[in-house]
């Protein structure tokens, strides 16, 4: 059942998502061939379209952002609710699916920021003259780590996305913690989230001075000492997803447990 709601949370976004993409690639293009005629002046009709394309990526992730709390309180936490929760699915996979879709969206959302940019400023030679730094950039840096390069690439990437589907799931908890009340549901969310988001703050700050005081107490690395950094940052990391894990754990465990027991439609 997850599979198929992953795939209707899919359909039912990527009917706004993928049209404002378009849109937001094509003025970046537009913008490009327009300013090309006049590369040292950019003339009225640049001007508009790089106005419009700016308008465009602004409400990309404004929309981003509004429908991933959209879609979470409108399927789960008002009247749809009482629909969606009569389907043979457990409160869990409801979370995970939207969270799972909110992330792709947000990352989707990023890339194509990235793209229409690399549109607009690119000129001609410059792909192929960023391709030769990357290349560089990589021969260099697989001489010094090796295959350790891969590892600390793919704990990144894991932190990014943990720490991504973290502010996910606080917006989700604290939404849920709101439906508790029975009047002012979205002002008592707004309250939940900022609750939630300075007990976190304080955890984070205790956390950071106990492990300071412990677990790296003892890490002295010399700066040149490259593959003591090395080790250093990878157990940084490793540490940071962890932790950020576990806060993940506790949104999502908040989240559920409301859905499951203690769910508020009225």
């Amino acid at each position: 059942m997850l599979a198929k709601l992953l795939k209707y949370e899919i359909k039912a976004t990527g009917r706004i998502f993928l049209p404002l993409f378009l849109a937001l690639l094509l003025f970046a293009t537009i913008t490009k061939v327009i300013s090309s005629f006049s590369p040292g002046d950019w003339s009225t009709s640049a001007s508009i379209s790089m106005f419009i394309y700016i308008i465009i990526m602004v409400g990309m992730f404004v929309t981003t952002f509004l429908m991933m709390i959209q879609r979470f309180y409108k399927n789960l936490l008002s009247d749809e609710g009482y629909l969606m929760f009569t389907l043979p699915v457990k409160p869990w996979q409801h979370i995970v699916s939207k969270l799972l879709i909110s992330m792709l969206w947000i990352v989707n959302s990023l890339f194509a920021a990235f793209i229409s940019i690399l549109i607009i400023t690119l000129k001609k030679g410059d792909i192929a003259a960023i391709a030769e730094v990357i290349t560089l950039f990589y021969n260099q840096v697989f001489e010094q780590l090796g295959f350790s390069m891969y590892v600390l690439s793919g704990e990144t990437i894991i932190f990014l996305l943990v720490l991504l589907a973290s502010f996910i799931l606080i917006i989700y908890a604290s939404i849920a913690v709101g439906h508790l009340f029975n009047r002012h549901k979205m002002l008592s969310s707004f309250g939940a989230f900022i609750a939630l988001t300075t007990l976190t703050q304080i955890i984070i700050t205790f956390v950071g001075w106990l492990s300071g005081n412990t677990l790296f107490s003892d890490v002295h690395v010399n700066p040149n000492d490259f593959l003591g950094m090395q080790q250093l940052i990878q157990l940084s990391i490793a540490y940071g997803i962890a932790f950020i894990g576990l806060l993940c754990a506790a949104y999502f465990a908040v989240t559920n447990y409301i859905l499951s027991k203690r769910l508020n439609l009225e």
